[in-house]
């Protein structure tokens, strides 16, 4: 018996050998990380809660572009989304956004602003990059209309500013120069400046203060200096742990679940009641086989709580864009390292969806793996870029400046993306 029992221990034992064996020589030769797999069980797992689900969904809506600390008209703080306070700051915003709104303790304006009133005195400042439906935006986070009502507003920036009894939140549109001013009890941000200005890292300045008028667009942020910041060069391939996780979400019954090889090579995973589709590149369509199958989806918080369910791992996104017409909304992601956008080279988002008469239609993008190489101090300053594109291009007018990741099949550091009334034009950042 006890020798049955030796025997016994020595099969698994070698079998556990021959498994490490495998998966030495798999990462050796495919330089493929075996914490992929374990993160996969991890986030399969381990799902989130409702309420947790509906925290962070929160939190990617409200996340902006860029975060800011603004000073003066000469000084400019980014905040970096690898500092605490970044999140510290939007978690608080949100909530408390949340509970004045369902509380109905706060007012609301709506005023005529040039954006220059905002240069002179300290805030926090968001840039969404886009612009946002007012009324759309207070509904998907409080699930409260708010009052007094107004016909479509629209912002693209927000801008934060506390007084001793109070917070004045600032959802300014920079076309119109108009803002909805919400006035509420203090949320207590000063703390977060104080904390923000003592760890300053990226400094800006807004252009006309440099003297960038004729150039440069007078409510553009320049980059003048960085301190001790290192950037990440990224390498992206494709992702099979991710494939796998995602088809085990969307068809757990595996007896109905149907796959097929196609002659292009494109995978097609089905139940008869939905689709899964992964190309050859990496990227992916899913969508239902009829109408009558569509998901139910009520809103573009639910329609975000879904994509999370099913095709979330954990990666940093924000909100590209949100496009609304009288039936459908297209809701765009875009994947980000270290906070700094990361544009797929032959699009310019990395998910999508799409809802039409409150159903899901469908939801596509790009199945690729972020991974950091190296990381390296950038030697082209914002500034620096400027000069190139005018030596490069003459005296072309600039409409904004920020770095960007651009997914090659090479690795890559961030790119100074310059945005000017002839296109868009990208400076490396490393030489």
């Amino acid at each position: 018996m006890n020798r049955i029992k030796k025997e016994a221990i020595k099969s698994i034992v070698l079998g556990i050998l021959v498994i490490l064996s495998i998966y030495l020589y798999y990462k050796v030769y495919f330089n493929y990380n075996l914490d992929d797999f374990a993160n996969a069980l991890n986030v399969r797992e381990n799902r989130l809660s409702e309420d947790e689900l509906l925290e962070r969904v929160h939190i990617i809506l409200a996340t902006p572009k860029d975060m800011y600390l603004n000073i003066s008209k000469n000084v400019v703080i980014g905040v970096l989304r690898t500092q605490k306070e970044y999140f510290d700051v939007i978690s608080k915003f949100v909530s408390n956004l949340k509970e004045n709104i369902v509380k109905k303790n706060y007012s609301l304006k709506f005023k005529k602003m040039k954006i220059d009133e905002f240069k002179s005195s300290k805030s926090i400042f968001f840039n969404y990059g886009y612009f946002i439906d007012f009324h759309m935006f207070v509904y998907e986070l409080s699930r409260r209309s708010i009052l007094p009502s107004k016909k479509t507003f629209e912002f693209d920036k927000v801008f934060i500013k506390e007084s001793n009894s109070n917070t004045e939140v600032y959802f300014f549109n920079s076309n119109t120069e108009e803002a909805a001013i919400l006035t509420c009890p203090k949320y207590g941000f000063s703390q977060f400046e104080n904390r923000i200005e003592q760890s300053s890292y990226l400094v800006f300045s807004w252009s006309d203060g440099l003297g960038f008028t004729e150039l440069v667009s007078k409510d553009s942020l320049i980059p003048v200096e960085f301190s001790n910041i290192q950037f990440s060069e990224v390498k992206i391939k494709e992702s099979d742990y991710k494939k796998e996780l995602i088809i085990r979400r969307l068809f757990p019954d595996t007896i109905l679940t149907k796959r097929n090889v196609l002659k292009c090579g494109e995978i097609v995973i089905t139940d008869e009641r939905r689709e899964f589709v992964i190309k050859s590149d990496g990227s992916y369509i899913f969508r239902f086989t009829k109408d009558i199958f569509c998901d139910k989806i009520e809103s573009i918080t639910e329609a975000l709580m879904n994509y999370m369910k099913n095709f979330y791992t954990n990666e940093d996104i924000r909100v590209y864009k949100i496009e609304n017409s009288k039936n459908t909304t297209k809701i765009y992601l875009i994947t980000r390292v270290d906070g700094i956008d990361l544009m797929p080279s032959d699009n310019e988002y990395c998910s999508y969806i799409e809802i039409s008469n409150g159903r899901l239609k469908k939801i596509s993008g790009h199945l690729f793996d972020a991974m950091s190489v190296r990381t390296a101090k950038i030697k082209v300053s914002g500034i620096a870029a400027i000069d190139t594109i005018k030596e490069r291009k003459g005296d072309i007018f600039i409409r904004n400046i920020s770095l960007r990741y651009i997914a090659t099949g090479n690795t890559s550091y961030p790119y100074w993306q310059i945005d000017t009334d002839n296109g868009t034009v990208y400076v490396e950042t490393i030489k």
